[in-house]
Parts: C-alpha cells; sequence; structure tokens
C-alpha cells in the first residue's frame, strides 16, 4: 500500500468531506476503497474551483525526514500528475517563508514574484495573473502548502479573509494523521 493511501465511504462522494479517513495497514472494510493523496489534491482543487477561478495548482508537502519542501503533485485545467516528488530548494523559496510564516500569501502581479526558478515553473503560466500559496497547518505546524495560480487578476482575495481556511484545516489534518502512521 503507497504511504500517501487515503480512504474513502464509496456512498459519500460529495465534496472535500469525502476524505474522512486513512487507509489501515491490518484490514479495510470493503465498503471503503483507497485513494491516494494526490486524488485528494485533485477532489480537493476541483471543489475550490466551484468558487475560484484556478488555472494550476501544486500540493507541496514538509518531509519528514529532511524537513524540506516537496512538490508531489500538480493540477492544471483539471488535469492531474501524480508520482511527483521534486525536492524545493529553500534558497530564494516564497513556499519556505510561507511555511515559516504560516499565513495565506496571495500576489496579483506575477511577475514581481519572488520565490525561486522551481517554485515559479511549478505554480505559474505565462498567462497567470494571480496566486495564492496557502499553508497547510494542524496543532500549529505547517505540514504542506496549497498553492493555486489563475489567469484572473485578483482571484484569490477572498483567501486572505480566510475563504479556504476550513477546507485546508480538514485536509492538514489528514495529511498530519498519515504522516504519524509512517
Amino acid at each position: 500500500m503507497s504511504i500517501f493511501n487515503w480512504m474513502e465511504k464509496s456512498e459519500n462522494t460529495s465534496g472535500p468531506d469525502n476524505f474522512t479517513g486513512l487507509c489501515e495497514r491490518e484490514s479495510i472494510d470493503p465498503e471503503e476503497r483507497c485513494i491516494n493523496l494526490a486524488q485528494a489534491f485533485s477532489e480537493l482543487t476541483e471543489e475550490l474551483t466551484r468558487d475560484f477561478d484556478i488555472s494550476k495548482g501544486v500540493l507541496v508537502l514538509r518531509m519528514q525526514d529532511t524537513h524540506n519542501l516537496a512538490a508531489i503533485s500538480t493540477w492544471k485545467d483539471g488535469a492531474m500528475r501524480d508520482g511527483l516528488t521534486v525536492s524545493l530548494p529553500s534558497k530564494s523559496s516564497l513556499f519556505e517563508k510561507v511555511a515559516e510564516d504560516g499565513t495565506v500569501y496571495t500576489e496579483d502581479f506575477c511577475d514581481a514574484f519572488s520565490g525561486n526558478f522551481f517554485e515559479r515553473k511549478l505554480l505559474l503560466d505565462d498567462d497567470s495573473r494571480s496566486f495564492v500559496v496557502q499553508p497547510l497547518k494542524t496543532d500549529g505546524k505547517v505540514v504542506g502548502l496549497l498553492a493555486y495560480s489563475s489567469d484572473q487578476p485578483t482571484a484569490f482575495a477572498m483567501f486572505e479573509e480566510g475563504a479556504g481556511r476550513s477546507l485546508g484545516s480538514k485536509f492538514a489534518f489528514q495529511i498530519e494523521s498519515l504522516m504519524k502512521q509512517l
């Protein structure tokens, strides 16, 4: 079983609350099926696209062994890329700054992007006009980041007001629970 497997009740497929439990190592109820973390990220992103104009996204986790940030999945225009693990350099890293700060960062001028080359390539396209980086926190500790970009200006202004906080908190709790099982 993959270390990034999540459980979903087969009868519960309505939005982000379907990330309700983790796959257990011993026995798995036949009524439940496992989905990987990248798929859960894709479903969360699809849920967010109902309210936000998202064109590209990346899921970043804090690796337990090195404590470095690593991009593990990307999403672009409805298509998910799974099986990705890109260790991100900490030098000139906007993602590291957001993780240290623990607060949502939005930007409406993508040319002013203060991150490094890898972060820019993972998050932005030539037509990106705004982006958000949201820390995924549980128990006051950042376990990862959600980052999204849009070709629309000010697409993520509501994130600073806490619009994605509830979904992000649920997702962070699941990530933390999974990491504790390792």
